[in-house]
């Protein structure tokens, strides 16, 4: 839950606003693997050589059978549609699997090598809604880079799904953190439906603090510099409260508060 400790720590971070979002954009661009990270900060990219074991232990671990741009393909597929329901049946259509099984097998293998993590539908009680489709966000942003890196003609990735992605993943990380095993259990992040076709992208849930059971905020990840009332105005009609997660605006003056994606970060951890 926010506390005054959370709203003072965001005031003490609005200075370097400019900053942490350079420092975001890069992390967006080279991830958190400890040699991508060194590669990105002493020549300014991370090396094609990195990049191609990446490809190599995801083909061998995820899709062994298929030529070796088709885990590529695959992420380059999933990261374009991070921030809807993922269909499984046009996923695999697309991608010429032939059946949905053979998509589910390689999603599966993907979550498996935790380079991958699903965030489920979930309903006002933070239950996991059955048969709804899910969400399925890459684990880290370089993972999304592959592809277009390494092969000409495929789109870059988006920064706005990017950060999506990102922050879903960081709040996955502080709940097994506090719970270990959620992550294996598939029980961290949901998104939430609130009626005429709108959604709250994480939903709160459950999780363990000094005090008993408390919940975590709702958030709405906006990576934008203005117009992320709309966003907020949701969060409110349904929770009363919770944080946008923007690209710069950091603003504390409205019931679901305007936080840069980075500085939400920082909070987290």
């Amino acid at each position: 839950d926010v506390c005054s400790s959370d709203l003072d720590a965001a005031e003490s971070l609005e200075l370097f606003v400019d900053e942490l979002d350079l420092a975001w954009q890069a992390y967006l661009t080279s991830g958190g693997f400890p040699r991508a990270v060194a590669e990105h900060h002493r020549t300014g990219e991370v090396g094609e050589a990195f990049l191609r074991d990446l490809a190599a232990w995801l083909h061998r671990d995820v899709d062994p059978e298929a030529g070796e741009d088709s885990v590529g393909r695959l992420l380059s597929t999933l990261e374009g549609r991070c921030t809807s329901p993922l269909n499984r049946r046009a996923l695999a259509e697309d991608l010429g699997y032939g059946s949905r099984q053979t998509a589910d097998l390689r999603l599966t293998r993907l979550v498996g090598t935790y380079a991958a993590i699903w965030c489920h539908q979930v309903d006002d009680d933070g239950r996991r809604v059955a048969g709804a489709q899910s969400k399925l966000y890459l684990c880290d942003p370089l993972l999304a880079w592959l592809a277009p890196r390494l092969r000409a003609g495929l789109p870059r990735p988006d920064f706005s799904r990017l950060t999506e992605a990102c922050t879903g993943v960081a709040l996955a990380r502080v709940l097994d953190d506090l719970e270990p095993g959620r992550w294996e259990d598939d029980d961290t992040i949901g998104y939430l439906r609130t009626g005429g076709g709108k959604e709250i992208d994480f939903a709160p849930v459950g999780a363990p603090s000094a005090s008993g059971v408390a919940h975590t905020v709702a958030i709405e990840s906006k990576w934008v510099s203005s117009g992320w009332r709309a966003g907020a105005r949701v969060i409110e009609g349904k929770l009363a409260a919770g944080v946008v997660a923007t690209r710069t605006v950091l603003d504390l003056s409205n019931p679901a508060w305007a936080l840069p994606a980075p500085v939400l970060a920082l909070l987290l951890e």
